[in-house]
């Protein structure tokens, strides 16, 4: 007979992470709150559900954010951000002249709402942001005044420099930004993939960047009065 003790399965551990992992720790319960965004949506998922999914205590969550809603914000903001550091936030794009910036802006922005989880994250905050206003707030907080601001530091920066002539950077970024997502947000609500299919997403952001230039490049005669 075997009298060595049974060695039982470590469990993981749950609590405080140790020191000098606070980033790592932090990455992983905005996985896995995205996980659990979703896979129940908002308004079913809980910080419970989300400390399970990541193998940590609650404590260990609300040491890092207020509550579910602050944990959405950093997850639209963790999508948004892997496109504002590559793109969006780099010298080089300042370097381009403005049709190749607004292109590449575009591109940036519909290759983020065409993303499946973001396509579906946006659908859970349309449809529950009635029911939970800090959810909407959230979403225009951490991911479109990210964008917003992006452009619009472009756009001021070509106005500045004689380039384009805008008279509201911050407005003509809110509505560039508008006029490219505008058809998408309609599918992504109320079209199916079929339908995000037929979009010919480069021919609508050329017409975009087109009109958008056309109102905005400065003009070196008078106009004619009508």
């Amino acid at each position: 007979m075997n009298d060595q003790p049974q060695h039982a399965v470590p469990r993981p551990r749950v609590g405080r992470p140790r020191r000098g992992t606070e980033a790592e720790r932090t990455d992983l319960l905005i996985a896995a709150a995205t996980r659990v965004f979703l896979r129940d949506g908002y308004g079913s998922s809980s910080i419970d559900k989300m400390a399970a999914e990541a193998g940590v205590s609650t404590r260990t969550i609300y040491e890092r954010f207020k509550n579910k809603g602050d944990l959405l914000g950093a997850v639209v903001s963790r999508l948004v951000g892997r496109d504002m550091e590559t793109v969006l936030a780099t010298e080089e794009l300042d370097r381009m002249e403005p049709r190749q910036a607004l292109t590449t802006i575009g591109e940036v922005v519909t290759g983020r709402a065409c993303n499946p989880d973001s396509a579906a994250l946006f659908r859970i905050c349309a449809a529950e942001s009635h029911r939970f206003p800090e959810l909407a707030a959230k979403m225009r907080g951490s991911a479109k005044a990210r964008v917003d601001d992006a452009i619009a530091n472009y756009l001021r920066t070509q106005t500045l420099r004689g380039t384009l002539s805008l008279s509201d950077p911050d407005r003509a970024a809110s509505l560039f930004l508008q006029m490219v997502c505008a058809e998408l947000h309609e599918c992504l609500l109320f079209g199916s993939a079929e339908d995000m299919a037929k979009i010919d997403s480069d021919a609508h952001l050329k017409h975009v960047v087109d009109i958008f230039l056309n109102g905005a490049i400065p003009r070196t005669t008078a106009l004619p009065i009508a």
